[in-house]
């Protein structure tokens, strides 16, 4: 960010003037704040939803990802959608714990849903096979799909990582 040094005489007019300066200096903070937020939620919801689309999921993945304004100078990346946290923390034990956030969240392999992810053997359950499931084709479960559930995606997790990465970056462009 720019350096701004205000020289001014001692008088009425010079205070007055180093007053407007603020004001305007003041203002380009303002705009520039409200720029780079919007460029942040923008990117994020980008990212974010690439990463939802694109992760590895038994079931149907119904993630809209979107921003909201919360406040003045508040915007939140969010996603909705009954796959977000078996997308985000992952399901099944078959597959790593691995995610930093899931246990400060409170979030324990197979904790969560119906605890299904605790069978080793898996589960079934009834809809769109996604990614790895595997509609069974004989006996009383025919149609239903089997499935080990699914990687920790990490989908909101990346995002944030990536957007301090590209933060200077947007930055830069937001106070130019």
């Amino acid at each position: 960010m720019r350096r701004k040094t205000i020289q001014v005489p001692l008088t009425e007019a010079g205070v007055d003037r180093a007053i407007r300066e603020l004001k305007a200096w003041q203002k380009w903070l303002e705009r520039g704040t409200a720029a780079l937020l919007k460029a942040l939620a923008e990117e994020g919801v980008q990212v974010a939803s690439a990463r939802f689309q694109s992760a590895q999921y038994d079931g149907t993945n119904d993630v809209s990802v979107s921003l909201e304004v919360r406040e003045k100078n508040r915007i939140a990346v969010v996603a909705v959608g009954g796959a977000v946290l078996f997308i985000e923390f992952g399901t099944g034990v078959r597959y790593p714990d691995n995610h930093p956030e899931a246990s400060v969240n409170g979030f324990t392999r197979g904790g969560y849903g119906h605890r299904l992810g605790r069978l080793p053997q898996g589960w079934r359950y009834d809809g769109d096979p996604g990614t790895n499931g595997q509609v069974i084709q004989k006996g009383k479960h025919a149609g239903q799909v089997h499935t080990y559930g699914n990687p920790a995606n990490m989908s909101m997790y990346g995002t944030v990582r990536e957007l301090e990465q590209k933060f200077a970056e947007l930055a830069r462009r937001c106070f130019a």
